[in-house]
């Protein structure tokens, strides 16, 4: 067990470290690392889960418990964090989605692909797309319609808001590519080795790259760190993985994919909650050191969770 720890976590630390030297030393500059993510995200993601969707068995597609748990184990968290924060704390609206959004919105593409993918392998993309699919067609544009709503516009502006978000979210390459795969598998349509190869080749470059512009992203922050943070980071590195893991109990889902939900919910928070924050002038300070100490934390806590799981 400890081997595999190690394993997983070195490298993924290393090329995190890289990234973030290569940000103090002021070698990529915002536009730069903008430019990155989009190449990470359109370019090197979308052939990468499609091949990994291609390689799945049709019977994990079929799986309803999949979808399943990752809508409750994502959506629960992010519903209770908000009404909690909203009527038990008083927050203002704007404060408590974006609280919600940072503790239940795991970065499943720059931090989730890299670490699942060495401890289960090309499998695990498929998992991995489908909890996706919540914040990308849910959390994202519920949280956009909450901060648009306490901005000042009215509920009809906010429904235009919830429509368009969603609409923008399926146009997205690394949405709708995936789903193609999948109707493929689904229909038992063969798709010849030689494609998976092609795409293989240039989506296996995502693993590295996103690492590095984490290490990026890192080299960014300031820590201002402060007993809500501190808060906040504990829950989302340790309670998170406690309300996916009470999840995959109540389904009764257990071996690779309970182990796989419950990592994935220990991924430290997306680094698009700070573009909320930085946005609508909500948290900004508090959500990047967030950020970067879930990050930091995670090379403590994900180990852990690796160990209490080995048995699921």
């Amino acid at each position: 067990m400890f081997e595999t720890i190690v394993g997983t976590l070195v490298p993924v630390a290393f090329v995190i470290l890289l990234g973030y030297l290569a940000g103090q030393r002021n070698s990529f500059g915002v536009s730069d690392r903008k430019l990155l993510t989009k190449l990470v995200l359109n370019w090197l993601l979308p052939p990468l889960l499609f091949s990994g969707i291609a390689i799945t068995p049709r019977a994990d597609l079929l799986n309803y418990k999949i979808p399943l748990i990752f809508l409750v184990g994502l959506m629960v968290p992010y519903l209770v964090v908000l009404l909690v924060c909203r009527f038990v704390f008083r927050y203002d609206q704007s404060t408590a989605t974006v609280r919600a959004s940072l503790l239940a919105f795991p970065d499943m593409v720059f931090m989730g692909i890299p670490i699942l993918g060495r401890l289960f392998g090309p499998t695990s993309l498929f998992p991995i797309l489908v909890a996706n699919l919540v914040p990308m067609l849910i959390i994202i544009p519920l949280t956009t319609v909450l901060l648009e709503l306490s901005a000042g516009k009215g509920p009809r502006g906010g429904t235009g808001v919830f429509i368009n978000t969603i609409f923008k979210a399926g146009r997205e390459p690394r949405v709708w590519v995936p789903l193609v795969a999948a109707i493929f598998v689904v229909l038992n349509i063969e798709i010849p080795r030689v494609v998976i190869s092609s795409l293989n080749l240039i989506g296996e470059a995502t693993t590295g790259l996103s690492l590095f512009v984490a290490g990026l992203i890192i080299s960014e922050e300031k820590m201002r760190l402060n007993a809500a943070v501190a808060v906040d980071v504990l829950f989302k590195n340790l309670g998170h993985p406690a309300a996916m893991l009470a999840t995959v109990l109540v389904f009764r889902v257990t071996g690779v994919l309970a182990r796989e939900a419950i990592l994935l919910a220990a991924i430290p928070s997306a680094v698009i909650t700070t573009m909320f924050a930085e946005e609508y002038g909500v948290l900004a300070s508090e959500s990047s050191t967030a950020i970067l100490a879930t990050r930091v934390l995670s090379f403590v806590t994900i180990p852990i969770v690796m160990a209490l799981t080995r048995h699921r």
